[in-house]
């Protein structure tokens, strides 16, 4: 916002409350669950998930994720419901599958 000296002022944008980004966590834990094994459809490697995390600046649901099948692991951090996120369907032969398929509990 510019003033009438030019100084721009930052505008503090406040988060969702507490409670709501608590909801959204465990609604996403439904479908995501922190400690299972998980393999990628397409390229069959193995994943533990760590976590599920809200990202600050956009509130997005994310998952924490490492490599099971490589040392040293990697680990990755992808949307949860977002483009090429972990819930969202990819293609296999013009067909819709499921991008992580859980391979233990």
């Amino acid at each position: 916002m510019a003033t009438e000296t030019g100084i721009l002022l930052y505008i503090n944008m406040a988060h969702t409350e507490r409670e709501v980004l608590l909801r959204k966590l465990d609604e996403a834990k439904t479908q995501v669950e922190v400690g299972v094994k998980y393999q990628h459809t397409k390229s069959r490697s193995e994943y533990i998930v760590t976590d599920l995390v809200i990202r600050e600046d956009n509130e997005e649901i994310r998952v924490i994720y490492k490599e099971l099948s490589h040392e040293p692991p990697i680990t990755w951090d992808r949307s949860f419901d977002g483009q090429d996120g972990w819930i969202v369907p990819t293609e296999i032969d013009g067909k819709p599958v499921a991008r992580f398929t859980k391979i233990s509990s």
